[in-house]
């Protein structure tokens, strides 16, 4: 018996096996087969083949089935997506006309309300009308004190511009007198660094070139420190020609 499964395989059940027929012995039992006879065969030789080619040609309808039940179901989920779409796409254009009845509405709610503040307007220019002398009394006075104040921005503007005339002068100042503390503070290096030279070449000790030098750079050394007032530049060069002034004393 030939049947399919859920998956679309053959299944036979109770199917006898053709290929094989075991020999059976019973002992004791009468020779049923005459001698020189050849037992017949019980499955006819086309049997198999057809039973194959059934179960061959059942699967092969499973598998169709089974193909045409896949397309069924891709195509069922492109008509939903497809659905799915158009209520968006629906969805969308009504949200577009829900939009723009919100903006017509807006700009007749926006007329309404320039029509209001228009007649607004027009009472109060009925009411300035009527108004105007003391108005324009007011405004008078508005005036002169606004020239008031303009003459004191004025006055404070003028004061303003000495003030920062005068900033502008001291800074220049400032700027000269560093200049010359820095040129002053240039030539002290130049002197010590011309007595350093001297020391070096001189025919005194190795101690007392270096008393000597050690007594000029503590001596110049708190007029160029920038801690009291010197210039940072001089003081570094000041102290680089020390070290040197070291280094050669003691090699030679």
């Amino acid at each position: 018996m030939v049947n399919l499964n859920n998956s679309g395989n053959v299944i036979m059940t109770n199917a006898p096996n053709l290929d094989f027929v075991p020999n059976v012995e019973m002992p004791n039992a009468p020779n049923l087969v005459r001698p020189n006879t050849v037992r017949p065969n019980t499955v006819r030789p086309n049997t198999v083949r057809q039973l194959r080619a059934r179960a061959e040609f059942h699967a092969r309808m499973a598998n169709q089935e089974a193909k045409i039940r896949a397309e069924e179901k891709a195509r069922e989920r492109a008509i939903k997506n497809a659905v799915k779409k158009a209520a968006e796409e629906k969805a969308r254009e009504r949200a577009i006309k829900n939009a723009a009845k919100k903006a017509e509405e807006n700009a007749r709610q926006e007329a309404v309300n320039r029509s209001k503040a228009e007649a607004t307007a027009a009472k109060a220019a009925a009411r300035a009308k009527r108004e105007e002398s003391n108005r324009n009394i007011a405004a008078a006075k508005k005036a002169a004190e606004n020239a008031k104040k303009a003459a004191e921005n004025a006055k404070k503007a003028a004061e303003n511009a000495e003030k920062a005339k005068k900033a502008k002068k001291a800074a220049e100042n400032a700027e000269k007198a560093k200049k010359a503390k820095k040129a002053q503070a240039n030539a002290l290096v130049r002197i010590v660094n011309k007595k350093w030279s001297n020391i070096k070449s001189s025919t005194m000790t190795r101690n007392q070139k270096k008393k000597m030098g050690k007594k000029i750079y503590y001596t110049t050394a708190p007029k160029l420190h920038p801690n009291r007032g010197g210039n940072t530049q001089a003081f570094q060069v000041f102290s680089n020609a020390y070290d040197q002034f070291k280094e050669f004393v003691n090699r030679n």
